[in-house]
């Protein structure tokens, strides 16, 4: 996962619920336009602890107890990102961390624990938890370290995306296009990679269906709902990927999606449809339009009562200019596009009309013009 904010680019920061940092990341995303962290950087941090490491093609730093398992993902990182290079013309330094939860914590500004998570604007690191046993929703027979190495490969294509300015127009062609790269290594060197990530859920039915419903809340949909998104997504790489060389199809993804072009989910397909023709179809509901209810703003509260717990709405600005908003007395600007936001639930966000969207405590979406 990569993160960009204001949720910003992941990684399979599958549903990280902190998403302040810049990055590009996840099982990680993207939204309102922020300042990026302050020093120290996520590399800084890393270093900071002083943690056993062992340098390479791929610095490896590791927690006590995990140095067999840091070099394992060390020499797998280290020849994916080698591909990646020669594939696509372009060196980057890597550091990778392989964590126990409780040096995770010790980093801070991290998805929770085991997020995976990338940093291509922190020093391109990339955290690795020691286990992916304990996320939610995972078919008990499927080789949940063998998920983890295919999320690996998606971290280290978010390095790389960042890099090659591959942003993309909203969220889930930021995962996508991670997702992409580690697709083409992954069916070039890896097919039994790609084979259980795709059976590693179980069936059991989800509230959020459309990639649009990323777009619009992204990891509000919940950790298992995110991770049931994120291996949709692989779906959806391999149907693309088949039969085309990365460098090539990286150069149309560039052409298909400049950088600081907002599109709706509609044009995203649209233009996919031009790469892969009957990939819409294939997608089925995951293309079709949000499932969130709208939401109809309301008068502005003098003293809004808050509650505890985390609200999530979405806003798409279908405007080709920046929206000025107050996000709980803070002023923020919506860039044209999808943004995710996040925040206390009864606290209010005003709009320019002078109408107020309390936090809910069930996701909306409203789309401003």
């Amino acid at each position: 996962m990569v993160k960009m904010v204001r949720i910003i680019l992941d990684s399979w920061r599958i549903a990280a619920l902190m998403i302040v940092l810049l990055c590009t990341s996840s099982w990680c995303a993207s939204g309102r336009p922020q300042v990026s962290p302050a020093p120290p950087d996520a590399l800084s941090r890393l270093v900071a602890l002083h943690l056993a490491h062992q340098e390479g093609k791929v610095n490896a730093y590791y927690s006590n107890g995990l140095k067999a398992l840091a070099l394992r993902d060390q020499a797998k990182i280290a020849a994916c990102a080698t591909w990646y290079s020669q594939q696509l013309h372009i060196s980057l330094p890597v550091t990778l961390a392989v964590l126990n939860k409780g040096d995770w914590d010790r980093i801070g500004r991290l998805a929770d624990y085991p997020m995976a998570e990338a940093f291509p604007e922190e020093g391109n690191v990339i955290f690795m938890p020691e286990s992916f046993a304990s996320f939610p929703g995972q078919n008990t027979h499927a080789d949940l370290g063998k998920k983890l190495d295919f999320i690996a490969l998606h971290e280290t294509g978010h390095l790389y995306q960042r890099a090659l300015n591959l942003q993309g127009p909203d969220l889930f062609m930021q995962e996508f296009f991670a997702t992409m790269m580690a697709t083409a290594y992954a069916l070039e060197f890896r097919p039994e990679l790609l084979s259980n990530t795709l059976n590693s859920r179980t069936g059991t039915k989800q509230r959020y269906t459309s990639f649009e419903d990323m777009d619009l809340i992204y990891d509000g949909v919940g950790f298992d709902n995110y991770d049931w998104l994120q291996v949709e997504t692989v779906r959806l790489a391999v149907i693309i990927v088949k039969g085309q060389h990365l460098d090539e199809l990286v150069k149309r993804m560039q052409a298909a999606f400049p950088e600081g072009h907002a599109m709706s989910n509609a044009e995203v397909f649209h233009n996919l449809e031009a790469i892969r023709p009957g990939v819409t179809a294939q997608a089925g509901e995951l293309a079709q339009p949000t499932t969130l209810p709208p939401i109809v703003p309301g008068e502005c509260l003098s003293a809004p009562g808050t509650e505890e717990g985390i609200g999530h709405f979405g806003v798409r600005n279908a405007s080709d200019h920046g929206i000025s908003v107050v996000d709980d007395g803070v002023p923020a600007v919506l860039p044209p596009g999808y943004t995710a936001e996040q925040g206390k639930i009864g606290s209010q966000f005003k709009l320019p009309s002078g109408k107020c969207i309390t936090y809910p405590k069930t996701p909306g979406y409203i789309l401003l013009n």
